[in-house]
């Protein structure tokens, strides 16, 4: 490959696909954003999506699409909602590019991108709360409950969705089928539905957002890096990139992990109110972790079967968003019993992040 420098927005645009990423922007954000009410992954997810067209397509496609992105939560939750949405992907994005222009380890770029966006959630959450005069759950239900009210009835059907979910329970007098099809609700009966839309999002937000923020920024610094690389790496411009299959815990700090979580846990049966959400953003932490290096060994056992990327491809969208669970399974087992073997082969060398393995005064 060669060995010229990373220029990420000087890159040529590939036209055809930068003009199908803007309108496919164009027309998804919207029902993005009202899904991720149920689902705030899939915003967590949006600066990774910007930084493939950014790898892949070009700098046109990632900043047009993300001042679409801004534009929308400009229109749905006002001008804070712009500034949100700006602090939400700015920061995150320059960080990535740095990183990656700067030809940086995998590594130190995904700590660097995962600490920006970290520090950039903050940032929201704090602009919130002054905005609000109260705390940040409270102003993030409001902005939802207001948003709601704002688009009266284009919102009928995206609550009806909400109720035909099991969300909550449907008003007497609603027929979910009539308010999906176009048949509006009375000024009553939407006041009720978004309350209950607004209880239901202020009950899990309070447990989740801590644990939703800190993976986040992970999976905003892992995949952003490693989908921005990719993209470079297309264009046949070196850099240092991890492939997916190779990615896993040293053995010894999978024995870290386990001990703290079983320690969090210890502490939750005395200390409860204080240690509660503590152990649920390990916890979640934890799963993160061994959910991803299950999946990199199924791509592993993919890989040596002479498998296409699009195989690969495919066994990390059921692991992360399908089956999850069993994602984690297997990233314990190949963590305890290195079932696919990738460990024999990867970790013939010293892994400089394993803190119990002893280091080599020569090397």
């Amino acid at each position: 490959m060669e060995t010229q420098k990373v220029m990420l927005f000087r890159q040529k645009n590939r036209w055809g696909m930068t003009v199908l990423s803007i309108v496919l922007c164009a027309v998804l954000t919207l029902p993005v954003l009202m899904m991720s009410l149920l689902s705030p992954q899939l915003v967590l997810f949006i600066p990774v999506l910007i930084l493939v067209l950014l790898g892949y397509v070009g700098p046109v496609s990632a900043v047009v699409c993300s001042l679409v992105f801004v534009g929308a939560n400009t229109r749905v939750f006002g001008a804070l909602g712009g500034l949100c949405a700006s602090v939400f992907l700015l920061p995150v994005i320059v960080a990535s590019a740095v990183t990656v222009e700067r030809k940086m380890q995998f590594t130190l770029g995904v700590g660097i991108s995962a600490g920006v966006m970290f520090v950039a959630l903050e940032l929201i959450m704090a602009i919130l709360s002054a905005a609000a005069g109260t705390d940040i759950v409270s102003a993030m239900t409001d902005m939802v409950r207001e948003s709601l009210v704002f688009m009266e009835e284009l919102a009928d059907p995206f609550l009806a969705a909400l109720a035909q979910m099991g969300l909550f329970a449907v008003p007497e007098g609603v027929d979910i089928a009539a308010v999906r099809a176009g048949q509006a609700l009375t000024p009553e009966l939407r006041e009720q539905m978004i309350r209950s839309v607004v209880f239901v999002l202020d009950a899990g937000l309070r447990y989740e957002l801590p644990a939703l923020m800190v993976t986040g920024s992970f999976s905003a610094g892992l995949f952003g890096q490693a989908v921005l690389r990719r993209g470079v790496l297309s264009r046949g411009i070196a850099l240092p990139y991890l492939p997916l299959r190779t990615w896993r815990l040293p053995k010894g700090w999978g024995r870290v992990l386990g001990v703290t979580l079983a320690a969090f846990y210890v502490g939750t049966l005395v200390l409860s109110n204080w240690l509660g959400s503590a152990f649920y953003v390990f916890a979640s932490v934890f799963q993160e972790i061994f959910m991803i290096q299950g999946i990199a060994a199924v791509c592993y056992l993919l890989h040596k079967r002479g498998k296409s990327r699009i195989w690969q491809s495919l066994a990390f969208v059921a692991g992360y968003f399908l089956i999850g669970a069993a994602a984690v399974a297997l990233g314990i087992a190949d963590q305890a019993f290195d079932f696919t073997h990738r460990r024999a082969e990867l970790d013939q060398h010293e892994n400089p992040y394993d803190p119990f393995q002893p280091r080599n005064p020569q090397g």
